[in-house]
């Protein structure tokens, strides 16, 4: 059984298909990416995944369990945690209390026991403190923990929204475009980042991503949508040489292609 499975899911809104009929399963350890053209479809299925959207027709299964329909906040209870093409941190709060705010999405904790102070809150508290410590050393940013999101660099923005959505503790981490406004070296670093990311948490990666050096060296599995609708997946061996996707970023021999599916590109 797939982790993750897409069963002929269409989006509609109003006369526009953004989603057409897409067929996707992602297994127990992948690490696995979505590309194509800007306007591909590839965010709307990231927000289908998370609860955003709901799918005007086909079905989405998680461990087997369709979630189709299901709001943001229980599809992250069920084990899919999510970053941003746009940066969506709490710019206000600091850099640990992003984190802690993200691993209250499992914390048990009612409120009556909130609001006395019991000591299983207190348990519950120092625990997530600790784990959100454990995330930002991870990622770099524990000497930044009492700084406010909104100071930090784009490139630790981009780490701290990493840590706040594997706070959640997810079996499934969904990126979108998390190289996005990288230089070179920090794109390598990231590289680095995601493979120790899955082989230290078991999570599994289905990522979208701008630039095809980072798609190419880091997925084992790509997945490419054009117009809304799948037409190719397999390894980036397979990828680069397949002729419908050549076709779909450097078009034809006139030249109304979009990119290079070698290198950077609109994803």
């Amino acid at each position: 059984m797939p982790l993750l499975e897409c069963k002929n899911v269409i989006k509609r809104f109003g006369g526009l298909t953004a989603v057409n009929e897409v067929n996707l399963a992602v297994e127990q350890g992948d690490l696995a990416g979505l590309i194509g053209p800007n306007g591909a479809g590839k965010t709307t299925l990231f927000n289908l995944l998370t609860g955003v959207y709901a799918p005007t027709e086909g079905d989405i299964l998680f461990e087997g369990v369709s979630i189709s329909g299901k709001k943001p906040y229980e599809i992250a209870q069920r084990g899919i945690g999510r970053t941003f093409q746009n940066i969506r941190l709490f710019s206000d709060l600091t850099v640990m209390d992003n984190v802690r705010t993200a691993a209250s999405v499992r914390a048990k904790t009612g409120l009556a026991a909130t609001v006395l102070q019991t000591a299983g809150c207190a348990r519950i508290e120092k625990t997530v403190t600790e784990d959100a410590g454990h995330l930002l050393e991870l990622l770099g940013l524990y000497d930044l923990r009492g700084e406010q999101a909104r100071n930090l660099p784009y490139g630790d923005q981009r780490r701290l929204e990493i840590a706040r959505a594997l706070a959640t503790k997810p079996r499934l981490l969904l990126l979108d475009e998390p190289a996005a406004g990288m230089n070179p070296q920090e794109s390598e670093d990231l590289m680095h980042l995601i493979r120790r990311l899955r082989d230290e948490f078991s999570v599994t990666i289905l990522l979208i991503e701008h630039d095809m050096n980072v798609v190419m060296g880091v997925c084992e599995k790509i997945t490419v949508l054009v117009y809304g609708e799948p037409i190719a997946f397999g390894t980036p061996e397979e990828i680069q040489s397949n002729p419908k996707v050549i076709h779909a970023y450097l078009g034809d021999e006139d030249g109304d292609g979009v990119g290079d599916v070698g290198g950077k590109t609109d994803a």
